[in-house]
C-alpha cells in the first residue's frame, strides 16, 4: 500500500480499449510519483496481481469475459487494493453499485481527456497514499511483508530496530 522501494505508487491499469492504455501511458508516464503498468484483459491482470504488489487498481468496467466489478471481487479475492472504476458508459446506479461494493473511487470517461485524467491521477494518488499516511502516524515501528518477502508497508520502523540491535 506504499510507494515501492523508489518512492514510487504502483499501479496496474486495466482497459481493454488500446487507445485508452495508450493515452493513460502518455499521462501516467509524465508523473515522476507513479510506476505503472498496462494490461487489456483480467485474467492477464490478475495473473499480475498474484505474482507482484501494487498500491493502486484502476480498471475499465466493460472488459471481455466479466465486468469490472466482477474483476475487483476477484482481485480482492487475491489481495486487499485500492479500486478504482472507470467507464465510458456511466451511469448514477453502477456508481452507487460500484462504491457500495468496494470501490475507492469511481470515474466516467467524459469530458476532456486532459481534464479527466488529471482527475484519474489525483484520485490513483490519494487512494495509493491513505495507507501510508496511516502507517506512518503509528508511534511504534510497524512493517508488513507480502508473503514472498517484499516489504509493502513501513512507517520508519526499521531505523528504530536497526540502532536497537547493535
Amino acid at each position: 500500500m506504499t510507494a515501492n522501494k523508489d518512492g514510487k505508487i504502483k499501479v496496474l491499469v486495466l482497459d481493454d480499449e488500446a487507445d485508452f492504455l495508450e493515452l493513460c501511458q502518455e499521462f501516467f508516464g509524465r508523473d515522476e510519483d507513479l510506476d505503472a503498468v498496462f494490461v487489456s484483459t483480467p485474467a492477464e491482470a490478475l495473473d499480475i496481481l498474484a505474482a507482484d504488489d501494487y498500491q493502486v487498481v484502476v480498471s475499465d468496467h466493460n472488459l471481455p469475459g466479466m465486468n469490472g466489478l466482477q474483476f475487483m471481487h476477484a482481485m480482492r479475492s487475491l489481495k486487499s487494493i485500492p479500486f478504482i472504476l472507470i467507464t465510458g458508459h456511466g451511469r448514477e446506479g453502477l456508481a452507487i453499485e460500484a462504491l457500495s461494493n468496494g470501490a475507492d473511487f469511481y470515474l466516467e470517461k467524459a469530458g476532456s481527456p486532459k481534464g479527466m485524467f488529471e482527475q484519474l491521477l489525483r484520485a490513483v494518488k490519494a487512494v495509493g497514499s491513505s495507507v501510508r499516511n496511516v502507517s506512518e502516524c503509528l508511534p511504534d515501528p510497524f512493517q508488513v511483508f507480502s508473503p514472498g518477502g517484499t516489504l509493502l508497508i513501513s512507517n520508519g520502523g526499521e531505523r528504530v530496530l536497526a540502532v536497537a540491535s547493535r
